[in-house]
């Protein structure tokens, strides 16, 4: 069975098998076991002498300063070799000024903040990190979490800078080596650094499918849209490397993926069972023959904010609330969908408002056995200038009275029967 190593090691792209050759290496000098943490520290310094570039090194002497902290040892010298390496990096950048940023750390350090000065004079003095700083990590030792960012060429240089700090490590010096090392590193060579990114391909596949299943939400439910979409950000791998360190939960790559897709699975719940009265809607309508209708009246409502359509119908055969309630429906989706336009603005309409009218000889709004309010953009009557309950797809109010239409006493009880059958 493999080693399990740190996550830290394992991005760069060390196996169970480096682990186990380093380990057996360092035993032939030694008599005693060799602790598994002297071989964590020796593979980092592999790791620091076979890098590839001053990017790739500034992270690797940063994993090597938390690791000293994590075992309550003193890691201010490689804080420091990694602040150089962010400044290398920098230079070969063709960056010529920095700006310290430390609002996130001790009251010492944010004396310095938006400092400015030259890219030369931050290499030379390297007053980030603070040897003076209060912050701690893991451990009591000093964790400066101030850091370089890059200033403009305009910008002017601060006049009061902090002097040199002493026991200033030396520059790491790998320009010459770089390329000897991208073809003999065994550790960090590309073959085995993209074979790690195919092994860690896991840890990509669930953030981009939540990403994607975001946005293509967005039709549907523009809220739960962006919910999965600002929920996807921070398990991006590159994402997660800056945020791990504050949340120790989200430091294990299983813990991570778990959280992630309860997320997922939760949003995807709510997004179904928001659609379930529809799915019932439509499953009854497959199921039962509804009544047929005939259109009395069509008229257009609309104002200059949102187009609506009033129509009156009669079903005579519609017989109990829920029928009625369904034809009416019916009738209101169908209208719209057959696209119905006004022939002099042709445009199609915002709210189709349907009236099953009790009798075909009275079209009076007493007189009504079901209304029907449809309005398919889920902004009810009054469209973006409503608030709250007032956005709704569908408002269907029905009446269970059964009526003779041709006896005008009868049509009289009709009056204030309408209870409502569906508002979502």
């Amino acid at each position: 069975m493999g080693i399990s190593i740190p996550e830290e090691l394992s991005v760069f792209g060390v196996t169970s098998k480096d682990f186990a050759d380093k380990k057996s290496y360092l035993s032939k000098s030694v008599k005693d076991e060799v602790d598994e943490n002297d071989v964590i520290w020796e593979l980092y310094k592999d790791l620091a002498k076979k890098a590839l570039n001053f990017e790739i090194l500034q992270m690797i002497y940063w994993n090597m300063a938390v690791f000293k902290d994590k075992l309550g040892q003193d890691s201010f010298e490689y804080q420091q070799k990694s602040h150089q390496s962010r400044l290398l990096n920098l230079k070969q950048q063709g960056k010529t000024k920095v700006r310290i940023n430390a609002s996130g750390c001790s009251a010492s350090c944010r004396k310095m903040h938006n400092l400015v000065l030259p890219l030369s004079k931050a290499l030379k003095n390297l007053p980030v990190p603070n040897p003076k700083c209060e912050s701690t990590l893991n451990s009591s030792k000093t964790w400066c979490t101030s850091i370089y960012i890059v200033a403009k060429n305009s910008s002017v240089d601060s006049i009061n800078l902090p002097p040199a700090v002493s026991n200033l490590p030396k520059l790491p010096n790998l320009e010459d080596n770089f390329e000897g090392n991208r073809k003999d590193s065994s550790l960090f060579s590309d073959g085995k650094f993209f074979g790690k990114t195919i092994e860690n391909l896991e840890e990509w596949i669930l953030p981009l499918l939540t990403f994607i299943l975001g946005i293509s939400l967005f039709y549907f439910s523009p809220i739960l849209s962006a919910i999965l979409v600002v929920w996807s950000i921070p398990f991006f791998p590159p994402v997660m490397m800056r945020i791990r360190g504050i949340f120790p939960f989200f430091k294990k790559k299983w813990e991570r993926l778990l959280i992630l897709g309860v997320g997922l699975l939760i949003t995807i719940l709510v997004f179904f069972l928001s659609l379930l009265p529809e799915f019932k809607i439509n499953a009854f309508r497959q199921k039962s023959v509804l009544p047929s209708y005939q259109i009395l009246l069509i008229k257009d409502q609309s104002n200059t904010t949102r187009s609506r359509l009033n129509v009156s119908i009669f079903a005579p055969h519609a017989s109990n609330s829920k029928e009625r309630a369904q034809v009416a429906m019916k009738a209101a989706r169908e209208i719209h969908d057959t696209q119905i336009f006004d022939d002099t603005n042709n445009k199609k309409y915002d709210y189709v408002f349907v009236a099953l009218v009790a009798s075909e000889f009275f079209l009076r709004q007493d007189y009504v056995l079901a209304e029907a309010e449809y309005a398919p953009d889920g902004r009810g009557f009054k469209g973006a200038l409503g608030f709250g309950d007032d956005k709704w797809k569908w408002n269907v109010r029905s009446s269970n009275l059964p009526i003779n239409p041709n006896d005008s006493s009868s049509l009289q009880k009709v009056k204030g029967t309408l209870e409502t059958f569906l508002k979502k």
